[in-house]
């Protein structure tokens, strides 16, 4: 995902410049990405009750 908005143009397109927030979008939602598939799912604290 950064890879292909960030990587790629800047090395093949000499005058290709995103703007500081584009690329923070751009991290930010590969983490998301990536959390979202590969994060621990989160299980039930079995000290809890639902009372």
């Amino acid at each position: 995902m950064i890879a292909n908005y960030l990587l790629w143009p800047r090395m093949l397109l000499t005058d290709w410049n995103p703007a500081a927030s584009d690329v923070h979008d751009a991290v930010e939602q590969a983490v998301q990405t990536m959390l979202a598939r590969y994060a621990p799912a989160r299980r039930p604290d079995p000290k809890r009750t639902n009372s």
